[in-house]
């Protein structure tokens, strides 16, 4: 059973490093799941939630703290496993039953990486709206903007901190409402 009322639309952090030659180096890890729905009869978005995982074998770099606000401290005490919290997603959304959606394919492909790589299952849908696609094809853009400037392009305003999970997901939710409706 598939259920249409609602979608599910995510945003993923992971551990960053700011040089190239650093990131070839480490290995990158989902830090922070920003999650909710957004109800599509009416536009309006439900259950902002962010998750908090603890990687297992990276740690965030002062870039992905300066970015993100998140440091190791915080997922220490905050933070759970991937597969933990992928289970409350679940729970909660009915993620393996609803599309789901992001902002470009980044948090889809290390969702998918990370749950093959750790043996955890995935529970979203493959059926999947990256939103950055749906807006050039809808507004004929040549090339993406950037989820901030898309938004003013409507007419809309980023609420939250940028590189925050559930800010990132709500945002992304507007813009994605704006372009079905259109």
């Amino acid at each position: 059973m598939v259920l249409y009322d609602k979608i599910i639309v995510i945003d993923i952090e992971a551990t960053c490093w700011e040089s190239k030659e650093e990131t070839l180096l480490n290995q990158r890890e989902i830090i922070e799941i920003g999650v909710c729905k957004l109800v599509l009869s009416s536009g309006k978005i439900e259950d902002k939630q962010s998750f908090y995982i603890k990687p297992e074998v990276s740690q965030v770099s002062s870039f992905c703290n300066q970015l993100t606000g998140i440091t190791n401290e915080k997922l220490q005490i905050e933070g759970t496993s991937l597969e933990k919290a992928l289970k409350k997603i679940n729970s909660k959304y009915s993620a393996k039953y609803r599309t789901f959606a992001g902002y470009g394919d980044f948090d889809k492909e290390i969702l998918e990486q990370e749950c093959k790589s750790k043996a955890i299952e995935n529970p979203f849908r493959n059926d999947y709206l990256n939103i950055k696609t749906l807006f050039n094809l809808v507004y004929l853009q040549e090339k993406p903007k950037g989820l901030l400037k898309e938004l003013e392009l409507i007419g809309e305003s980023f609420e939250g901190e940028n590189h925050n999970g559930a800010d990132d997901a709500y945002n992304a939710a507007k813009l994605l409402y704006k372009v079905l409706k259109k």
